[in-house]
C-alpha cells in the first residue's frame, strides 16, 4: 500500500502545473549557466523567452541583448499571462527604463530580416492572459544601414555593403509587408509601455484584439517609422475591448503611409482613448481611422508636420488640429497643432534630413513651417550633402531631384559596424520636454 501511494504521489506531482516563476537576466552579470534568481541570474534573454511558460515574470537588468546568433528579433512568444519587464540596475536593486537600459538589437550582418522583436499571436488567443512589455530601448539601426554608392554624389563605396538591390544608397532593410517592432493579437489584457523604437524598418506597435478587457499604449517614444508608428485595432468578434492610447511621443514617419498612429474605433466594439500624445513629422497623417470614428475620444493632443493633415480617414486627409472641433464628429478638444519642445532636444540631424525630404510640403503643412522646425534646432539655409558648398534659401530652392529621404537612419545615415547611437545624450532629453504631452520620465 505504501508502494501505491508513493506512486500516485509522484504521478500527481509529475502531472502537476509547472509553477509561474520569476525569471532574472543580466547580461553584465549573468551567466549561461544562472538559474534565473537575482542571485544568478541568465545571461542571454532570448534563451529565457523560448522556454517560458504561462504566469512567468521576466526582469532585465541594464546591457545590449541580441537575439540568437546576434540578430534583432526574439523567439515568438511562446505563450500568453506573461510580463517582460526591462531596465534594471545591473544587481536588480532599483528600475529606471530610461536610465538603466535594457537595450534590443543586432549585428548588422544579422539582421537584414526585419521581423517583429517581440510577437505574439496563438491561433486561439481567447485564454491566452495578460501579456506585457515594458522598459526596453530597441534600436534597429544596424539593419539599416545604407549600401551601393555611399554618401550621394561621391561614388565611393566608404564601408558601406554593397547589396544594390535598389541601386544608389539603397538600403539593407525590408522592402514590403508590416511587421512591427512589437506585434501582439489577444484576447486578454495587454500593455506596451515606456519603450523606445527606434529606426524602425516598418512600424514601430501593433496590438489587435483585447477581447472585452484592456488595451493599454503608454509612455512610448517612437522615433523614425516607415508606415505606421501606433496601430491599434479590434479583433474581428473579439468583444469590445477598452484601448487607452497616451503619453506617447511619434515622430518621423517616412514613406509608405508615414501615419503616426492608425485605428479603427466601430460603434459597439469597445472605445478608443487618445490623449496627451505627441504625433510629429510623418508622410501622411497624424492619426487615420478605418470605419469612422464614433468611439473615438482624442483629446489634448499635439500635431504637427503631417503632409496630408493632423487627421485622415479612410487614408484620405482631412484636416488640422484647429478644425477638429469644427469638421469631426468624435469627441475632441484641446488638440493643438504646433511645434512640439522636443525638437530641440534632439540632434539637428533629426530635423536636417526630414526637412530635406521630397515631398515635405503641402496645404496642410507650409514652407514656413519646416522652416520653423529647423530654426528650433539652430538650422539656417539648407544645404544637401551631395551638392557640395551649395546652399538654398528656402524649401522652394532645392532641387527636384535629391535623394528621396524616406530611407533613413536617423540622425545619420548607418555605416556597416558603426557603434550604436549615444541613448542619454541624443534621446532621452526629449522626456518630458513637452510638458503633461508626450514621453515622460519614469515613474512607478
Amino acid at each position: 500500500m505504501k508502494i501505491q501511494l508513493t506512486l500516485v504521489a509522484a504521478l500527481g506531482l509529475a502531472l502537476a502545473p509547472l509553477q509561474a516563476a520569476d525569471i532574472y537576466v543580466s547580461k553584465t552579470t549573468g551567466s549561461n549557466k544562472g538559474d534565473g534568481t537575482k542571485d544568478s541570474p541568465h545571461k542571454f534573454l532570448w534563451k529565457v523567452i523560448k522556454d517560458l511558460k504561462p504566469g512567468d515574470r521576466v526582469h532585465v537588468a541594464e546591457g545590449v541583448y541580441n537575439g540568437q546568433k546576434k540578430s534583432g528579433v526574439m523567439p515568438v512568444l511562446p505563450v500568453g499571462d506573461i510580463h517582460i519587464v526591462g531596465g534594471y540596475k545591473a544587481d536588480f536593486s532599483e528600475r529606471n527604463p530610461f536610465q538603466y537600459l535594457s537595450i534590443i538589437t543586432g549585428d548588422a550582418d544579422r539582421q537584414a530580416d526585419t521581423k517583429e522583436v517581440f510577437y505574439y499571436a496563438p491561433s486561439n488567443p481567447k485564454d491566452s492572459g495578460e501579456i506585457l512589455l515594458d522598459g526596453f530601448c530597441i534600436d534597429r539601426g544596424p539593419g539599416l544601414y545604407y549600401s551601393g554608392h555611399g554618401e550621394g554624389g561621391t561614388d565611393k563605396q566608404e564601408g558601406y555593403q554593397d547589396t544594390t538591390c535598389w541601386g544608389y544608397q539603397a538600403m539593407n532593410k525590408k522592402k514590403s509587408g508590416s511587421d512591427p517592432a512589437i506585434e501582439i493579437a489577444s484576447k486578454a489584457n495587454v500593455t506596451v509601455r515606456n519603450m523606445i523604437l527606434i529606426n524602425n524598418p516598418w512600424w514601430g506597435i501593433m496590438v489587435k484584439g483585447g477581447g472585452d478587457g484592456q488595451v493599454l499604449i503608454e509612455n512610448n517614444l517612437i522615433l523614425s517609422y516607415r508606415g505606421r508608428g501606433i496601430e491599434a485595432i479590434t479583433g474581428g468578434g473579439w468583444g469590445a475591448p477598452k484601448y487607452i492610447i497616451r503619453n506617447n511621443t511619434v515622430a518621423f514617419g517616412s514613406t509608405d503611409e508615414g501615419r503616426a498612429l492608425s485605428l479603427d474605433p466601430q460603434e459597439g466594439k469597445g472605445e478608443v482613448i487618445v490623449e496627451n500624445n505627441v504625433l510629429a513629422f510623418g508622410a501622411q497623417t497624424g492619426y487615420m481611422t478605418k470605419f469612422g470614428a464614433d468611439a473615438l475620444s482624442l483629446n489634448n493632443n499635439l500635431f504637427y508636420g503631417f503632409t496630408k493633415g493632423d487627421a485622415g480617414s479612410g487614408g484620405s486627409g482631412v484636416c488640422n488640429a484647429e478644425d477638429f472641433e469644427d469638421e469631426l464628429e468624435h469627441d475632441n478638444e484641446g488638440n493643438v497643432h504646433e511645434l512640439p519642445k522636443f525638437v530641440a532636444k534632439l540632434p539637428a540631424g533629426y530635423i536636417d534630413r526630414w526637412s530635406q525630404w521630397k515631398n515635405m510640403t503641402s496645404d496642410f503643412f507650409t514652407s514656413d513651417e519646416v522652416m520653423a522646425a529647423r530654426k528650433a534646432v539652430g538650422l539656417g539655409a539648407y544645404e544637401l550633402p551631395f551638392y557640395a558648398g551649395k546652399t538654398y534659401a528656402s524649401y522652394a530652392d532645392l532641387p527636384g531631384s535629391r535623394v528621396n529621404y524616406d530611407m533613413w537612419r536617423f540622425p545619420h545615415n548607418f555605416k556597416k559596424g558603426q557603434e550604436l547611437m549615444n541613448w542619454q545624450e541624443s534621446v532621452l532629453p526629449v522626456l518630458g520636454a513637452d510638458g503633461e504631452r508626450g514621453v515622460q520620465p519614469f515613474s512607478e
